[in-house]
């Protein structure tokens, strides 16, 4: 349920509008949007129609920080930004973060993120002088070959008289529980949050306070998500068949499951198993990097473990084009078998009931728990058909089914503007609604239902 507007915010880097749709719901009222994909940009009008005159949708932020975009010399003044830019209590982006310079220690703002879009946010900043800075950003971000960057985005953000979260706050959705937004998928993002310094005196603003506030009530078990809660029924996708997998995947999947359900070993390895590494003695060269050695080793032994079921296994044919698992590409020969949690043992060990991932390394199974998280490249996850109601065959996730996991509603996809190759991509480089709307809620003091209690270790937070 959206509250009574209370403050007003802008989205910068806006892509399908995770940021709208969570500041929204706590009361915000979007002023300005800025995104450059034409396909994102789609979306975002069509899923935020607005009768408010005042908002703008604009396609590149450089049409409000340059009088010429292409020209780095043409940076407008903070008057001029000041008129293009409408007042707003919160600025919001999930910004692109491209190296910065390594100037000396003495070097301005202006120097030290020249030709990076993080400028055009302090040109924003400094004209428009927001009470909250609220920013998103990948995970890497905060991580060790980033730390200049990182100290950068903080001190260029002090500089512009914001008390800013020093300490990286990395957060991910599957924390979260379901009545607070939270989601399956495992999806770390970093949050710079900066509050006005004239705001201070209401507003504190440390780790140890984020953290508190996160722990006030309970800590959501991640094994305790089910996939299953989040798919559609399959007599409700249309055009059903675009999203099954292709005749030679079923194949692959048939040929490992048969080796999953019926190998007499009570668990299957937790390293990936290497069909084309099935001998008894490992082809070992001294140029080898270790790792590669090691599996070899380890296949070997598994191979020699069970040498007769295996070798009736490498001899059996699949699919209609009749082919041995040793005729499947390489990465189709390898299983990494990570659904342990789920099937225990042999009893009742199957794929059919697991999340499965046709990934360049080889073929992921994963419990059907939380999902790995979504990116944009063509790897979508494949859901077995046990997890879905009168159903037979593995299929990918829809786009609608995607965007749940981002706490995108459903009317954003059911009726696309997009094509579904670009609705995955639009989905990937998404920020999680959930987190965004808790993160946002404790920033701006705003009650959002009861935060639950995580570790320092779940949070990651140097407390």
């Amino acid at each position: 349920m959206t509250r009574k507007k209370t403050f007003t915010f802008i989205d910068l880097f806006a892509g399908i509008g995770g940021f709208h749709h969570a500041m929204h719901s706590l009361g915000g009222d979007c002023k300005l949007a800025v995104e450059l994909d034409d396909a994102c940009r789609l979306v975002y009008e069509r899923s935020f129609r607005k009768d408010d005159a005042d908002f703008v949708l604009l396609k590149n932020i450089r049409e409000i920080t340059r009088s010429v975009i292409d020209d780095e010399t043409s940076l407008r003044s903070s008057e001029e930004i000041g008129v293009l830019v409408p007042d707003h209590d919160v600025l919001c982006g999930g910004f692109p973060c491209q190296p910065f310079s390594k100037s000396g220690e003495q070097a301005g703002f202006r120097d030290r993120t020249r030709g990076t879009l993080f400028l055009d946010i302090l040109q924003i900043i400094e004209a428009k002088r927001p009470g909250y800075v609220f920013l998103e950003n990948v995970r890497n971000l905060a991580g060790p070959r980033h730390t200049e960057t990182w100290r950068t985005v903080v001190e260029s953000l002090a500089a512009q008289g914001y008390r800013v979260l020093k300490t990286p706050l990395v957060f991910s959705p599957h924390f979260l529980p379901p009545d607070l937004g939270g989601a399956p998928q495992v999806r770390e993002r970093v949050f710079i949050c900066g509050v006005r310094e004239d705001l201070e005196a209401k507003h504190l603003l440390d780790i140890a306070e984020f953290n508190e506030a996160l722990r006030e009530k309970r800590f959501w078990n991640p094994e305790h998500w089910s996939i299953s809660d989040y798919l559609l029924a399959d007599s409700k996708i249309e055009r059903l068949e675009q999203y099954k997998i292709s005749s030679d995947e079923e194949t692959y999947l048939e040929a490992w499951n048969y080796l999953v359900e019926n190998i007499a070993s009570e668990t299957l390895p937790g390293f990936p198993i290497w069909a084309f590494a099935f001998t008894e003695v490992p082809e070992l060269r001294d140029s080898m990097p270790t790792w590669e050695r090691t599996f070899l080793e380890k296949n070997a032994q598994f191979y020699s473990e069970h040498k007769s079921f295996l070798d009736d296994f490498l001899k059996m044919k699949w699919g209609a084009k009749s082919m041995t698992v040793n005729d499947f590409p390489r990465s189709r020969q390898i299983l990494e078998w990570q659904a342990r949690r789920r099937h225990p043992s042999r009893k009742g060990r199957t794929l059919r009931d697991l999340v499965i991932q046709f990934r360049p390394s080889g073929i992921r199974v994963k419990p059907p728990t939380y999902l790995p998280a979504l990116v944009a490249i063509t790897q979508t996850s494949v859901v077995g058909p046990s997890l879905r109601r009168n159903a037979t065959k593995y299929r990918k996730l829809t786009p609608v089914e995607a965007s749940r996991l981002q706490g995108i509603p459903d009317y954003v996809y059911a009726s696309s503007p997009v094509s579904d190759k670009d609705a995955y991509k639009q989905l990937g480089n998404a920020v999680n609604v959930g987190i965004i709307k808790a993160v946002a809620s404790i920033l701006l003091r705003i009650d959002h239902g009861h935060l639950m209690t995580l570790t320092d270790e779940q949070l990651q937070l140097n407390v």
